[in-house]
């Protein structure tokens, strides 16, 4: 049988097992669909690991398999594993149905892992929107609560805003090659460009503006990013999980091997628009974060100045560089929100950076965990963070990289922009360690977190992996 089948048996497998589930136990409080769901995901990546060791096509090249997209598949499945594994306990907490809340992320998981390998146009757009239409679902999944309910709102519409644009933009490639499969646009645009064929030249270059702009509306990368502060903040932590996670590497990863592969002989055209992006991205980003006193909007703009360095990883052609970068920001966002998940009480997440007044006091270890996370996103020496910006940096002004005008000054600007960022993870950094309970005023009371073993488990393994990779890994250059 064809491997690539078998491979995606288990998600299917298991999305058929949890609607059984559903359907004889539709309300209760269960844990069988969580393990249904980590057994899928992890079924999957073994038969992954059985394919062919060099680049392979299945279905005519629908899919094309490859060693990036490949280990970018692996990263999204673990991500989502430890996304589920979070879910468990948290979303009887917050009153939402677990077997109905994991249905989506199994899909989200099949979308993601297409959308690393898909190698022509229409398996592109089918695994986009299998990852963006359950993430939306996932953002206003918390029926009960306002909040929740507008940011579905506002992530329905503005994705079904972008994805208009990206297949506006499929379409106009489509025309100026005549082509679907990702390989043959390749060849067109390459003879296109070497033979001066403006006409289709013209077509090819709307069509790829367009589907970066819709990618960059996807990932929020400023001055598309104005929307992400309001979904995160509206949704829950079990779903900002995988919405931030493994979607946020999945989409990344895509926009790499498209820039890579299908649109290389357009590289004058993207490589500006990718640093433009990544200054935008850090001043933009540094600025509007240094006023949040929100939990889940700084983490937000933190997400938007990290992308401005990953599109610089991509624009640097660096494929190293742009998935050790994308492990490292999966990791250490997921770590942040089992941090955020072990913080909360068992009635009530937290919030404001007042609801983390005293925490290094009563729960040294929590906060000493949270406080290397932060450290790691701060770029500071001997964590993933600061190994995967350096590389980063490095990559980007090598001698021989063929890199538009003022390269330089951007990165200077990410620089200075990462030190900007600072000061508003050192906002939380002084709430948990260095103020008192009482400087918040006498209505303040001592946080009591719900300290439950899945959090505190993927959290202690993000710290272990953000050290262990900041300390020990190696990449070419560095």
């Amino acid at each position: 049988m064809n491997p690539y089948v078998i491979s995606q048996a288990p998600l299917v497998l298991g999305f058929a097992l949890l609607l059984i589930v559903a359907s004889f136990r539709p309300h209760q409080k269960e844990s069988l669909s969580g393990l249904i769901s980590i057994v899928a995901l992890g079924a999957t990546a073994v038969c992954m690991w059985f394919w062919p060791p060099d680049v392979t096509d299945y279905f005519g090249g629908a899919i094309h398999v490859t060693p990036v997209g490949r280990v970018l598949a692996y990263i999204c499945l673990a991500l989502t594993a430890g996304a589920m594994l979070l879910s468990d306990e948290y979303l009887n907490k917050i009153h939402v149905t677990a077997v109905d809340w994991r249905m989506v992320v199994l899909a989200v998981g099949m979308g993601m892992v297409n959308l690393c390998l898909a190698g022509d146009l229409p398996t592109l757009f089918i695994a986009y929107e299998l990852v963006s239409i359950p993430s939306y679902l996932l953002a206003g999944f918390s029926h009960r609560d306002p909040r929740s309910n507008e940011a579905g709102m506002k992530y329905l519409l503005l994705g079904a805003f972008s994805s208009v644009l990206f297949l506006l933009g499929l379409s106009f490639v489509y025309g100026a090659t005549g082509e679907t499969n990702l390989l043959a646009i390749h060849d067109k645009l390459a003879a296109a460009v070497s033979t001066g064929a403006a006409a289709d030249l013209v077509l090819a270059k709307v069509g790829l503006a367009l589907i970066l702009g819709a990618v960059f509306f996807k990932v929020g990368v400023a001055p598309f990013h104005t929307w992400l502060p309001d979904v995160y903040q509206g949704s829950n932590l079990a779903s900002l999980a995988v919405i931030a996670s493994p979607v946020k590497v999945a989409v990344f990863g895509m926009l790499g091997m498209l820039l890579w592969g299908a649109f290389e002989p357009l590289a004058d055209l993207w490589k500006p628009v990718l640093l433009c992006g990544a200054a935008i991205s850090a001043v933009m980003g540094n600025l509007q974060g240094i006023r949040q006193t929100s939990m889940k909007r700084l983490v937000a703009f933190s997400a938007v100045v990290n992308a401005g360095f990953i599109l610089l990883g991509i624009m640097a052609h660096s494929a190293t560089v742009v998935i050790f970068y994308l492990g490292s920001y999966g990791i250490m966002s997921l770590g942040t929100w089992a941090a955020f998940m072990a913080m909360g009480t068992p009635k009530a997440d937290v919030d404001e950076l007042s609801d983390l007044t005293g925490l290094g006091r009563n729960h040294k270890w929590l906060a000493l965990a949270m406080t290397i996370i932060l450290l790691s996103f701060a770029g500071i020496p001997l964590t993933s963070g600061f190994a995967a910006k350096f590389g980063v940096l490095l990559e980007a002004l090598r001698p021989d990289m063929d890199t538009p005008r003022h390269t330089v000054q951007v990165l200077l600007l990410s620089v200075v922009g990462g030190l900007i960022s600072f000061y508003f993870y050192f906002q939380i950094v002084r709430a948990m360690w260095i103020e008192k309970p009482e400087s918040r005023g006498s209505k303040a009371s001592p946080l009591v977190p719900e300290l439950r073993w899945n959090y505190v488990f993927v959290l202690a393994m993000s710290v272990v992996v953000i050290i262990s990779l900041g300390m020990f890994l190696r990449l070419p250059g560095l």
